[in-house]
């Protein structure tokens, strides 16, 4: 099987896609064909590492299924908290609520889904590199999230990494503890956009070739992420099926932040597998909602939360507005030039009523979403994260709970990170203010969260400050540390 770029191109094979990361003209590489259909049927009663084995080998079937098993047993394995296997984390809410799931990554080593993905990476990429026979070094290259770059710093050894945050976010102690990635002062899209320019550039090809580099470009538009996302989303379809003994589609309610999962379900919906609709909630003041219901997407300037880097371009949207736009690539590349102005309609009537038909975008305020953590939390003792329930809340006012179909909540990240907001929901004043530490322990305590390595570590008193941002832009960084050269790689990690 050949992959193609959203962007246009020649295809290239299924572990070129996968070792590139993005494509020389900076766009997403999807399936140049869509495999054949998969029968939910024959997932059920199998393990998460069964099922996610069968899925990856469906789209990169370049390495043979047994290959797959291993690369998925060695990434599970990595995952495994104590003597326990792996424990796929899928649970119905309680015996009252029995269609309504919860997907909830919390128990993650650090903490989020990326986890899983980042562990699928790192048992998958010595494979690829030997099998594409690449001699020179590898070396991690991206503008990634927070859980992004916390998670390739655990579990299974990656190769050397250059990751880049924005300095805007929530766990930017644990980055400087653990050394995780550099930090940079634009907004999530602008340094993305930067990216995705350098790697279309053959100038600046040039100089990881002159260096004896290969790099690995990294990111939250990541073939292997929305493939990831795909795959939970089968084992939770084939879950759900099971125990209700029934071949209903399975709604699915996701955080506009984790549109990686999104991308998951058009592939899982691809294979023929029951997606039904998908509910989708950001925080106010509204962007993405606004697209999808009238093609023109907003620039809000104020009111943003401070943790929240504004973006306005999701990464993983441009994957759907391909299928959408019958995948073509030039009306991809008129839709990005709209988004640099910054003005007009961004999709035709057309596109915007097909995106309508299978997803629902709703924005919600602060006061709704901390109702809904606490409404979740007495009636199921489940904690919610702020961007879950912003989801769930979305999901509640356009679904208006009338709906038959089970419904999986996806939590992708620990809601311990923002820790004040769901910490003040369920505990109101009992609440420490200005002690984060004692506000994580009370509420993993009081919610039976589990604390990732991460934070256990900066919590157990680990020396850290917010790292400084970088002067120069990422291009320049990543060309002064090709130019360093291997000795420049000790010194990073020391």
């Amino acid at each position: 099987m050949n992959y193609i770029s959203t962007r246009g191109g020649a295809p290239v094979s299924a572990m070129t896609a996968v070792c590139r990361g993005l494509a020389e003209d900076g766009g997403l590489f999807v399936p140049e064909e869509l495999p054949s259909p998969l029968d939910i049927r024959t997932l059920y009663g199998l393990s998460f590492e069964e099922t996610s084995a069968r899925f990856f080998h469906r789209f990169l079937p370049e390495l043979p299924f047994e290959t797959w098993r291993q690369i998925t047993r060695e990434a599970l394995s990595s995952l495994a908290m104590g003597p326990e296997e792996f424990q796929f984390p899928v649970h119905r809410l309680n015996p009252y609520l029995d269609r309504y799931y919860l997907f909830n990554a919390d128990g993650f080593p650090t903490g989020s889904l990326a986890d899983l993905s980042a562990s699928i990476l790192k048992a998958l990429w010595p494979r690829a590199l030997e099998l594409l026979d690449v001699r020179e070094r590898p070396l991690l290259v991206g503008v990634v999230t927070e859980d992004q770059a916390i998670a390739f710093r655990h579990g299974l050894e990656a190769p050397p990494s250059l990751l880049y945050v924005p300095d805007k976010g929530l766990r930017g102690l644990e980055l400087s503890l653990s050394k995780a990635a550099r930090v940079f002062s634009d907004s999530f899209d602008d340094g993305y956009r930067a990216l995705t320019s350098l790697a279309s550039d053959s100038a600046f090809q040039a100089h990881f070739e002159e260096a004896g580099v290969f790099p690995l470009f990294v990111g939250p538009g990541h073939l292997i992420e929305a493939l990831t996302a795909g795959a939970v989303a089968a084992q939770i379809m084939a879950a759900v099926g099971q125990e209700l003994e029934e071949e209903a589609k399975v709604d699915f309610v996701v955080s506009k932040d984790h549109l990686s999962f999104f991308a998951g379900l058009v592939y899982a919906a691809s294979l023929e597998l029951p997606v039904g609709m998908v509910y989708v909630g950001e925080n106010d003041p509204p962007s993405l909602s606004t697209l999808f219901s009238s093609g023109r997407l907003a620039f809000p300037k104020k009111n943003r939360r401070p943790d929240d880097p504004g973006a306005v371009w999701p990464v993983n949207l441009e994957r759907l507005l391909f299928e959408v736009s019958g995948r073509d690539p030039a009306r991809i590349l008129d839709i990005l030039r709209l988004a640099e102005e910054e003005n007009g309609d961004w999709l035709s009537e057309e596109e915007s009523h097909l995106l309508g038909q299978s997803v629902l975008v709703t924005s919600n305020d602060y006061k709704r979403s901390i109702r809904m953590i606490r409404t979740i939390y007495d009636q199921t003792d489940y904690l919610l994260a702020r961007d879950t329930a912003d989801a769930v809340a979305g999901w509640a006012k356009r679904s208006g709970k009338k709906s038959q179909a089970p419904v999986c909540f996806v939590q992708t990240r620990s809601p311990l990170f923002d820790a004040y907001t769901s910490g003040r929901a369920i505990l109101g004043s009992k609440l420490p203010r200005g002690d984060y530490g004692a506000a994580v322990r009370l509420l993993a305590e009081e919610a039976g969260v589990p604390v990732g390595q991460p934070l256990e570590e900066l919590l157990d008193g680990g020396d850290a400050a917010a790292s400084e941002a970088i002067a120069a832009t990422i291009g320049e960084d990543i060309r002064e540390y090709l130019l360093r050269g291997e000795s420049g790689e000790e010194s990073e990690r020391e």
